[in-house]
């Protein structure tokens, strides 16, 4: 998996989650497998930061448009 395109991806998400105050990290990448948590520490409104199955999506899509062998992505999200 080239590290790069996956962290300019991780990137592009982190600005989008950022303008409602939030951040996401990286946790692993594997044999098409995505994992990144949710930080919401800096967050004013932690409901304002859209739902974990949006951001999933949306995250695949950034990912996988990219790196073309990650069909899966999964977000540790503190809201549940």
């Amino acid at each position: 998996m080239d590290q790069a395109l996956l962290d300019e991806a991780v990137g592009e998400l982190r600005a989008l989650v950022a303008l409602d105050g939030g951040d996401v990290e990286l946790v692993s990448a594997d044999a098409g497998t995505v994992a990144l948590r949710l930080i919401l520490e800096g967050a004013e409104c932690r409901e304002c930061v859209m739902p974990k199955e949006f951001l999933e999506q949306i995250a695949l899509d950034m990912v996988s448009t990219r790196l073309g062998e990650v069909s899966t992505v999964t977000i540790e999200d503190p809201r549940l």
